[in-house]
């Protein structure tokens, strides 16, 4: 009932149109056909999501309304049934660019202003919602569909849609002054395996020899960059080249890894408004210690999770993590001051020898490809610095 309640909302949207009936594109039959729907009937579009031998009875409803208002001049029906079901099921306009394993990224800072990143590289998109009204539909139903919440206090949300291996981001008014914009982050059906990616350039000979021999060796290895430069797509092709039978705990903000191996378990937090008390990335690591593992793996340390990491990586279990750092040794200050949010921490000196005990090796991602691997040699309390070992040097053309 919360989703149909959810879903209801949609019924005070504004009618933008500037359209007369008859000359409607395909994509403004799709946007106002779904609204009606979902304002008289939407558990017609619930009961067809969770089951597909409901779909004849929606299908029936959205023919009733096509008939109704004279909107089969503008297409075939099939052509339109297919395209509402894409846009209430699927993506409608995006579903080609989901569906390219190409494209890794769907960007749109307007109603009729997309990009997509193919093979590391953003070009313009042909998608046009017409009007922001619609583009405002879309983006309600994607967030309600993977569960999210979107309205004018709760105006952002992120949401993972887990069938499709998709990270979403989507905010409205008023957080945004320029009307709603979305972002897909694709993450692919099939991992990369490090043949693939030593194939696409990401990695080379050199390079894969030393990660696995650092891998094998249960250390602990920080992937860091950008966003963008992948360090995901690198840390999923890793886990998956992990001994068959290790035992790997993987903890997430949202659902991105998707490992292939065998005993993993894999866990994310609960925020504060999906009900129930929340989740932190900081208790399932803790929690993790009781858990008999040999590998924990944090999709991304962004907060004060990382003083647990650095607790726990000292506790003789091997991590696997994320960060974003703009250069290697900015690792390390980073980890330092993240953890310095955890409540009543402050020794500076206490922190580094934390990570020159617990942290092993440092992985540098540029453009999709690793550019550096530096060791973590030890510390140096008097001056407050870190010793490393450059193991890796690539030269980027």
């Amino acid at each position: 009932m919360a989703v149909l309640k959810s879903l209801s909302i949609l019924n005070d949207l504004p009618d933008n149109s500037r359209y007369a009936k008859g000359s409607y594109p395909l994509s403004k039959v799709v946007t106002d056909v779904t609204k009606e729907i979902l304002s008289a009937s939407p558990e017609l579009v619930v009961n067809a999501y969770y089951d597909n031998r409901q779909r004849s009875f929606l299908e029936n409803r959205i023919l009733n309304i096509l008939d109704r208002q004279q909107y089969f001049a503008i297409g075939s029906k099939r052509k339109m049934i297919k395209s509402i079901f894409d846009f209430m099921f699927g993506y409608g306009q995006l579903q080609e660019y989901i569906e390219d394993d190409e494209i890794s990224d769907i960007d749109g800072v307007r109603y009729n202003c997309f990009s997509v990143t193919k093979n590391g590289v953003r070009m313009p998109a042909d998608i046009d919602f017409c009007t922001e009204a619609d583009f405002f539909v879309y983006c309600k139903l994607i967030a309600l569909r993977n569960g999210g919440i979107l309205n004018e206090n709760d105006s952002h949300c992120r949401v993972a849609d887990i069938r499709n291996k998709l990270r979403i981001n989507i905010s409205i008014h008023p957080r945004n002054i320029s009307g709603p914009a979305l972002s897909i982050r694709k993450h692919r059906r099939n991992a990369y395996t490090l043949e693939d990616l030593n194939e696409i350039g990401m990695l080379d000979s050199t390079c894969t020899d030393i990660l696995m021999e650092t891998l094998l060796s249960d250390k602990t290895i920080i992937l860091c960059g950008k966003g963008g430069s992948g360090k995901t797509t690198l840390l999923r092709a890793l886990i998956n080249v992990l001994p068959e039978m290790e035992r790997v705990l993987i903890v997430e903000s949202d659902a991105e890894i998707y490992p292939d191996k065998l005993y993993c378990i894999e866990q994310r937090v609960k925020r504060d408004n999906e009900g129930g008390n929340p989740i932190t990335l900081d208790m399932l690591i803790k929690d993790g210690l009781t858990m008999s593992l040999d590998t924990y793996c944090i999709g991304e340390i962004v907060g004060s999770e990382a003083m647990a990491f650095l607790n726990a990586c000292c506790s003789g279990h091997r991590f696997l993590t994320t960060m974003h750092a703009d250069k290697p040794k900015d690792c390390a200050k980073r980890l330092v001051a993240l953890a310095k949010g955890a409540k009543g921490i402050s020794d500076e000196k206490m922190l580094l020898s934390l990570f020159g005990e617990g942290v092993d090796c440092i992985v540098f991602m540029q453009d999709f490809a690793v550019t550096e691997i530096m060791n973590v040699k030890g510390i140096d309390t008097a001056l407050n610095s870190v010793f490393y070992e450059n193991v890796y040097n690539r030269r980027r053309e």
